[in-house]
């Protein structure tokens, strides 16, 4: 009984123990062999060093010379008072994969008892054969080389400019019911602050502006984007005024004829308006735009998501 219950341990420790590493390795050798040989012809160059030196012509050197023209002034009012009521009034105006596991063998008797080595060939590439022309070449190396040397001035771009004058507010203008009038295009109401896509889209405020050239810019601070847009509708042709709300500065615009180089009160700026997509600019957050005898036009900003 005992000799029947053995028989099956004894297999399953016979199947248990190590087995032995295969007789034989396989290893693959690679060949590759070109599918075509090309065939170059090889020409001898004798290289001379020049004993005088290279004449490289004549290197001139530009000077321009640019202009500026004062094409106007701003005039602004300044006070020593303040009002204690002040009144505004506006006017009209014209206009895995996890790969298998390799197999290990526990007992090894001996080395293998052979190696089987398969060759793999792969055809590709091209062979190069030079063949002697029966010519030879000379190169001329220099080692020193002259030039002469000239000038020449030529008139450049004329920058524009706009001067400014300061002037004091009369006395009465400290009276306690004193009146200011303005430009009804500098009306709050008749302020663009925002833009988009079309007049039915939706609105966005406006980021930032880039003026017209040829032309002139003029920078100042004030309280307001009205008080901005009236500098600009008491100066000569100024065309468009940008406020921004956000620093206070005031930019007005005096865009110049190409070809006459005369204040052409045409288009003075273009506004860039905030749409976003991360961020989008509301209505008045950013620019108050005027339009005064000039035009301003309208476009997307970048988009803020990095596309």
């Amino acid at each position: 009984m005992r000799a029947v219950t053995l028989a099956p341990l004894l297999a399953g420790i016979g199947y248990a123990l190590p087995q032995a590493a295969p007789s034989c390795y396989t290893t693959t050798e690679q060949v590759i062999e070109p599918t075509s040989t090309a065939t170059y012809l090889s020409t001898y160059v004798t290289t001379i060093t020049a004993s005088t030196p290279k004449d490289q012509g004549t290197f001139t050197t530009f000077t321009r010379v640019s202009s500026t023209e004062t094409i106007g002034t701003i005039t602004q009012t300044e006070n020593d008072c303040t009002a204690s009521a002040t009144a505004t009034v506006y006017t009209t105006s014209d206009g895995s994969n996890t790969a298998p596991s390799p197999s290990i063998y526990a007992r090894q008797d001996g080395d293998a008892k052979c190696t089987v080595t398969v060759k793999s060939t792969t055809t590709y590439g091209q062979t190069y054969t030079f063949l002697d022309a029966g010519e030879t070449s000379t190169y001329t190396a220099y080692t020193a080389y002259t030039h002469a040397d000239a000038t020449s001035t030529q008139s450049g771009f004329t920058a524009y400019a706009v001067a400014t004058a300061l002037t004091t507010a009369p006395e009465e203008y400290c009276s306690p019911t004193s009146t200011t009038t303005q430009d009804a295009r500098c009306a709050p109401s008749a302020l663009i602050s925002a833009a988009g896509a079309s007049e039915s889209s939706t609105q966005y405020g406006l980021s930032y502006a880039s003026f017209s050239t040829p032309g002139a810019e003029y920078r100042a601070n004030t309280t307001d984007a009205s008080a901005c847009c009236q500098l600009c509708a008491e100066a000569d042709k100024c065309a468009v005024s940008s406020w921004d709300v956000r620093t206070g500065e005031c930019r007005l615009g005096f865009p110049v004829s190409w070809r006459t180089g005369e204040l052409s009160c045409g288009s003075g700026l273009m506004a860039y308006y905030g749409a976003g997509p991360a961020h989008p600019m509301e209505p008045g957050s950013g620019l108050f735009v005027a339009e005064l005898c000039g035009q301003a036009t309208f476009t997307n900003a970048k988009p803020d998501d990095g596309t």
